[in-house]
C-alpha cells in the first residue's frame, strides 16, 4: 500500500509541476552570452576580499599572541 501511495504522490507531482507539453513554443530560449558585459562589480569583489584577508590577518595574530602569552605563563610558573 506504501508503494501506491509514493507512486501516485510522484505522479501527481510530477504532472503539476512539469507543465503541459502544448505550452512550449517554437523558438528556443536564449543561451548564455559568450561576451558578457563588464560591470563594477569586479571592484566589490576585490574589496570583499581584502577585508577577508585583513579579518584572517587579525585573527591570526590574536591566535598567535595568545599562545605567546601562555607560553610564557607556563614557563614562569
Amino acid at each position: 500500500m506504501a508503494r501506491v501511495t509514493a507512486f501516485v504522490t510522484m505522479l501527481v507531482f510530477s504532472v503539476l509541476f512539469a507543465g503541459p507539453a502544448w505550452a512550449q513554443t517554437g523558438t528556443p530560449q536564449p543561451g548564455p552570452s559568450l561576451n558578457p558585459p563588464q560591470n563594477q562589480s569586479l571592484g566589490d569583489d576585490a574589496r570583499q576580499r581584502v577585508i577577508l584577508f585583513v579579518i584572517v590577518v587579525v585573527l591570526l595574530g590574536i591566535v598567535w599572541w595568545g599562545r605567546r602569552i601562555r607560553k610564557k605563563r607556563q614557563k614562569a610558573g
